[in-house]
C-alpha cells in the first residue's frame, strides 16, 4: 500500500518543488523566507506563485509566519517530500509503502527499489528537547543552533549514513547502508526482524548469542572505527531468526561520539551496563558488566558469560 507521503508527492508539480527548494536553501539565513525572495527566485507569475503556495500550505508542507510580514518555512513533511523526490530521481527507490515505525528520532517506512527489492527509509525527526540534551555530550552539536530542527535533522541524517558505511565495512552487525538524501537514510530491509523491546521469544542460548553479537558490534565500533553508539537500548536492536540461527543488528547511530571525546567513556559504560542489565533481567543471561566493558574496549578477548 502506497504511503500518504507518496500520495502527497504525486500531487505536486515542478513549480511546487521549485518553491520548496528555494525555501530550504534560504532557511539557514531566514527563519521564514520572505515571499519577495521566493517570487524573485522562482520566476513564477504572481497568480501561479499564489496558487502553488496555497497548495503547499494546504498540504502542510510549508508554514507561514504570523504577522504583517509574509514569509514561509518548511515543515518536516515538506522536507520529507524533498528527500523523497531526491531518492526517486536518483533511482534509489520508486515507491514508499507502509510506515513501520515512528518515534522521537524519526519515521520509518518500507521503500521499494526499481528492482522491486525492499529497503528501509528513515526520515529523521529531531525535536528541540532531545537536541538540548545531546548538545551537552556531543561535540558535533555544540556549535549548532537548535532553532532550525530541519537543519539538525539533515546533519544527523548524513552522520548516520556515513557512520553506517564505516561500521558495515568493518563487519559490524548494522543494516547495510544504501543511500541518503537530506534527513532520509536508506538501508537494506532486514526481513523478519523485530525490535528487542518487544521481547521476542529467545531461549537461553539464543539470548546469549544475541547479546554476544550486540557487544561484538559495539566492540568493533569502538576498536575498529573509534566511535561509541551513545544511546544503546532494547529500542535500537533488531532480532531475527534466519536459517535456524538468531541474528542481531544494532540500529540508530546518528548520535555517536568519537572515543576520544570527553563524554565517550561515560556513554560507553552506560551503553554496556544498560544492555547487559536488560539481558540479565529479561532473559536471565548472567554477565558481569565490568567484564562486558573490558571486552568492548579490547582489554579482554572472552566475555565469560553463560
Amino acid at each position: 500500500m502506497t504511503s500518504r507521503l507518496t500520495e502527497i508527492y504525486k500531487r505536486l508539480e515542478e513549480p511546487e518543488f521549485r518553491i520548496l527548494r528555494i525555501i530550504e536553501r534560504h532557511m539557514k539565513k531566514y527563519e521564514y523566507v520572505p515571499i519577495e525572495l521566493i517570487e524573485k527566485e522562482s520566476k513564477l507569475p504572481p497568480s501561479k506563485l499564489s496558487n502553488s503556495i496555497k497548495k503547499l500550505s494546504t498540504l502542510k508542507l510549508v508554514r507561514r509566519t504570523l504577522g504583517s510580514i509574509i514569509g514561509y518555512t518548511l515543515t518536516y513533511l515538506g522536507l520529507d517530500v524533498l528527500a523523497l523526490r531526491g531518492l526517486i530521481v536518483r533511482g534509489i527507490i520508486k515507491d514508499l509503502r507502509d510506515r513501520i515505525g515512528a518515534g522521537k528520532e524519526g519515521d520509518v517506512y518500507i521503500g521499494i527499489t526499481p528492482s522491486d527489492e525492499k529497503v528501509t527509509v528513515k526520515f529523521h525527526r529531531e525535536g528541540s528537547a532531545p537536541f538540548r540534551k545531546i548538545k551537552r555530550t556531543r561535540s558535533f552539536a555544540i556549535d549548532m543552533s537548535w532553532g532550525s530542527m530541519i537543519e539538525v535533522a539533515k546533519v544527523l541524517g548524513e552522520r548516520e549514513f556515513r557512520i553506517l558505511v564505516e561500521l558495515y565495512n568493518k563487519g559490524a552487525r548494522v543494516p547495510e547502508p544504501v543511500a541518503w538524501n537530506r534527513h532520509a537514510v536508506v538501508t537494506k530491509y532486514i526481513e523478519g526482524s523485530i525490535e528487542l523491546y518487544k521481547r521476542p521469544e529467545l531461549d537461553e542460548d539464543e539470548a546469549l548469542e544475541v547479546l554476544k553479537q550486540v557487544l561484538e558490534t559495539i566492540r568493533k565500533a569502538y576498536m575498529d572505527v573509534g566511535v561509541v553508539h551513545g544511546d544503546l537500548s532494547e529500542y535500537n536492536i533488531l532480532v531475527r531468526t534466519k536459517d535456524d540461527k538468531v541474528e542481531a543488528y544494532v540500529i540508530d547511530w546518528p548520535q555517536y561520539v568519537y572515543k576520544d571525546e570527553p563524554h565517550a567513556e561515560e556513554l560507553l559504560k552506560r551503553d554496556v551496563q544498560y544492555i547487559s542489565r536488560f539481558f540479565r533481567k529479561i532473559y536471565g543471561v548472567r554477565i558481569e558488566c565490568e567484564n562486558a566493558l573490558k571486552y568492548v574496549k579490547g582489554e579482554i578477548n572472552e566475555l565469560g558469560i553463560r
